[in-house]
């Protein structure tokens, strides 16, 4: 079934990592894959990750995380958007 689906093109984004590696000027910042790095190479935690965190630490009423079989809903519309909409392997439930 899927023999016929041809790679997709190389991730631009992280082909970032490449061209931030060749750049060889001293005051550059990897900004690339969504890490910052202070000029030590450490990665600090931002003042606005903090104030996230704090938020969370006032207003969390759980701490109850999704079970194994995640959100059924997630995995239906994914069952219909590979097999389509009507598909019997869908219907017959022997995609799981």
């Amino acid at each position: 079934m899927f023999e016929n689906i041809t790679a997709a093109p190389a991730d631009p984004i992280l082909g970032l990592a490449d061209l931030f590696r060749a750049d060889d000027r001293p005051g550059k910042i990897n900004l690339g894959i969504g890490v910052y790095k202070d000029e030590t190479g450490k990665t600090p935690v931002l003042t606005s990750v903090k104030k996230a965190e704090q938020y969370l630490l006032e207003n969390e009423t759980t701490k109850n995380y999704l079970g194994i079989d995640g959100i059924p809903e997630f995995g239906r519309c994914t069952q219909e958007l590979l097999f389509g909409k009507g598909s019997t392997i869908v219907s017959e439930r022997r995609a799981r």
